[in-house]
């Protein structure tokens, strides 16, 4: 298995966290060889930030350190689609937060973490985590057990249980789309 993810926003969505915990995951839980980089403007919140990883069970398949053509695509921020559109094929799994980004090519899944983040949850803080969530549902790449042990290793407890919550709304909003057939 090969596999090639971006996970794109802005400065302080927590673009670079997401990509840690999803690399950190494969590498620990399903023992697969990951290569992340993380990509950021000199202006940190608020300019242009993405990852990427390239994700594979041998050594080999990681060997090519940048997405060439993303399997799965987060994006929290247009900008950032307008800039990255050439990593993404008509295939690409798109996972969009549809109240920031308004993309127009691959098979497109609309979550709208920062609205849930902010109404349901009552915090703005963790629409990443929600998209972490929705990643698990909609890739089937890592599951929700593997990015909740992650959470639980890597995050400070202090917040652990709103990420972990957060984490299972996006999984959950995530299947209900499922349900409905994507967009």
């Amino acid at each position: 298995m090969k596999h090639q993810i971006l996970i794109a926003g802005k400065g302080g969505q927590g673009i670079q966290m997401m990509g840690y915990l999803l690399g950190y995951s494969f590498v620990k839980y399903q023992g697969k060889h990951v290569v992340q980089t993380e990509e950021y403007g000199a202006s940190t919140r608020g300019g242009e930030s993405y990852t990427e990883l390239v994700v594979g069970d041998r050594e080999e398949d990681v060997l090519l350190f940048k997405v060439q053509k993303a399997d799965t695509a987060v994006f929290m921020f247009q900008q950032s689609w307008n800039s990255l559109i050439g990593k993404i094929q008509n295939g690409t799994t798109v996972i969009y937060d549809g109240s920031l980004v308004k993309p127009d090519r691959g098979r497109l899944y609309n979550i709208m973490a920062t609205e849930i983040s902010r109404n349901e949850l009552k915090s703005p803080i963790v629409a990443n985590m929600i998209m972490l969530g929705a990643i698990s549902a909609i890739s089937k790449t890592v599951t929700l057990g593997e990015l909740k042990s992650a959470i639980g290793e890597v995050l400070s407890h202090k917040w652990e249980e709103l990420n972990v919550r957060a984490l299972e709304t996006g999984y959950n909003k995530a299947n209900e789309l499922l349900g409905d057939g994507g967009k």
